[in-house]
């Protein structure tokens, strides 16, 4: 994420109950990027947390779970290993898709 200077890492969490509680309490949040696989399902997280931000990008190595992320709201899917140069591609699909400014 340094190597994107107009994206900053607000926090990162390895529990989903911990990002719903304190992402619940935060209007200004654009991407939420999650795995599938936590303690509570990524599925779960973006269901409720749906409305709280602007862009939800699903991080897993599950490919059967794509279709569950688009239909709770998932902007995009991305599948483990993902690298820097798909990932801002994905960024600026997002951005591209809702008119938002593009990072480069």
């Amino acid at each position: 994420m340094r190597q994107i200077p107009k994206l900053s890492l607000l926090k990162s969490y390895d529990s989903g109950i911990s990002a719903i509680k304190e992402i619940n309490d935060d209007d200004n949040i654009d991407f939420l990027f999650l795995d599938i696989r936590m303690d509570v399902s990524g599925i779960d997280v973006a269901r409720l947390l749906r409305d709280k931000v602007k862009f939800i990008v699903f991080m897993t190595a599950y490919d059967e779970f794509a279709l569950n992320a688009f239909q709770v709201g998932g902007d995009k899917y991305l599948t483990k290993p993902v690298y820097f140069p798909k990932f801002l591609e994905t960024i600026n699909q997002v951005l591209r898709r809702n008119n938002a400014a593009m990072i480069e």
